[in-house]
C-alpha cells in the first residue's frame, strides 16, 4: 500500500511540474517560417527565386526582399547558389545585396562557402540580367 502511494506521489507530481512547464513551453520563440520561393525568371546561366512573404516597402522609392540564384553551372569559387537581401531604388533605377551566403549545391544546399553580411554599393539596373528580373518586380507600376 505504502508503494502504491509513493507511485501515485510520483505520478501527481510528475502531472503538476508538466503543468507548470507548459506556459513556459508555450512561450518559446519559434522559427521563421521557411522561405516559399517564387521563380521570377532565368537568364542563360541562372534562375532568380524570391521569398515574397520577405517583400517590403523601405520608403517612397525603395524596396526590400530576400532572393535565391540558382547557378546553372558552379561559378569559379564552386558557389551553385547564394541567398540575399535585395534593396531595390525605383526613382534611380539601382540595386544592391547583402547578408549573401553562398552554397555549394543548389537551392541553397550542400557546404556554405560564404557569408557576407554587409550591403554592396548601390549599382545601376543592366537589362537581361537577374536583377533587371527584380526590378521590374518591384518598380514596374
Amino acid at each position: 500500500m505504502h508503494r502504491r502511494l509513493s507511485a501515485l506521489a510520483t505520478l501527481c507530481l510528475l502531472a503538476a511540474l508538466s503543468a507548470a512547464a507548459a506556459p513556459a513551453a508555450a512561450q518559446a520563440p519559434t522559427q521563421p517560417p521557411a522561405p516559399a520561393w517564387v521563380k521570377l525568371g532565368e537568364t542563360t546561366g541562372a534562375v532568380l527565386y524570391l521569398d515574397r512573404a520577405s517583400t517590403k516597402q523601405l520608403d517612397e522609392d525603395t524596396w526590400q526582399a530576400v532572393e535565391m540564384q540558382d547557378l546553372k553551372k558552379p561559378d569559379p569559387d564552386g558557389v551553385l547558389s547564394r541567398r540575399y537581401v535585395a534593396e531595390y531604388n525605383c526613382k534611380y533605377q539601382m540595386y544592391r545585396i547583402g547578408k549573401v551566403t553562398s552554397h555549394a549545391g543548389a537551392r541553397l544546399t550542400g557546404q556554405q562557402l560564404f557569408d557576407v553580411g554587409d550591403f554592396g554599393y548601390w549599382r545601376k539596373v543592366a537589362g537581361n540580367t537577374l536583377f533587371a528580373l527584380g526590378f521590374v518586380v518591384h518598380c514596374a507600376k
